[in-house]
Formats: C-alpha cells, structure tokens, sequence
C-alpha cells in the first residue's frame, strides 16, 4: 500500500505532525489496555486511504513500554486538497486495545468538511512483528454513508 501526498504544502504539514508527537507533543494522551501492550511499545508510523471518500492520510503513534498512556494523531487529507483553503485536519485517537495480536480502537468523533456532519470511526487490525495493518469504519451521526478505508503502521 503506497500512498503520495497531493501536494508539497501537504506534505509538509504530515512531516511536522510526525516529527512533532512524541511524548512531549500536543497530542492528547491516548488510553491504552489490552495483554499485548509491550508489543506495542515503540514509535509506530503509517498511512490510510478510504477508495469511498477519497481521502489519504498520515498516523502516527507512540507507547512508551510499561505506561498505559499513548501519544497519537492521524492527519486527514481532504480528496480536494489541492485547491486553497482545503486543508488537512488532525484527528485525535481516542482509545486503542491490544490483544491476542489484535489492535483495536476508536477516534474522537469529528466533523467531516463535505457533509458538515459529525463522524465516528473505529478501527482493527493484526499485529505481525514490526507492522500492523488493517480497516477502519467511518459512521455519521446523521444522514450519509457508511465508509471504510485501510490503515498501515510500521514501528520506527
């Protein structure tokens, strides 16, 4: 899965936000519970992209070993990025659980910028050594549909 950024300001911004969270970022913390924290531990970085929105964007993610608290943000890519005034969005994780090789989680809910609707999404998928890969599910408050998408992670 190989994702390009639609332009250098884009770009740009994803580098600072993956540069930027570590466990002195602005991120908010993000709970973590489960039996597979320790693989978790580590700097973890990657991509998504939705075929039904057309939206890509960055992760990033950080445990530090033996804490229960996580640092995390995944910056969203409008499909129109292109044109000015379109700008990213940085989405807050909300909850991740890790276990039986199984990372699952939750964002905070947030506003979508085409239906002006407020969005929930959740999140799985498999831990194999130093990658996790899987789907997430985008669920409007409202009206709209249901979207899906595929997420990547590689630790660091």
């Amino acid at each position: 899965m190989s994702f390009h950024f639609r332009s250098a300001s884009v770009g740009l911004f994803a580098l600072a936000l993956a540069t930027s969270c570590s466990s002195t970022s602005p991120a908010p913390p993000v709970p973590v519970a489960g039996t597979d924290l320790g693989a978790l531990a580590g700097r973890w970085v990657g991509e998504y992209s939705s075929e039904a929105t057309g939206r890509t964007g960055s992760i990033v993610f950080e445990l530090k070993s033996g804490e229960k608290l996580a640092r995390g943000d995944v910056l969203m890519v409008p499909k129109d990025a292109k044109n000015p005034g379109v700008m990213p969005q940085v989405l807050n994780i909300n909850f991740v659980n890790a276990a039986g090789g199984v990372l699952q989680g939750t964002m905070d809910p947030y506003r979508d910028p085409e239906c002006d609707c407020q969005l929930q999404t959740t999140f799985v998928g498999r831990l194999s050594g130093d990658t996790i890969e899987g789907t997430f599910t985008t669920t409007p408050s409202g009206k709209g549909p249901i979207t899906t998408g595929r997420w990547k992670i590689a630790r660091q």
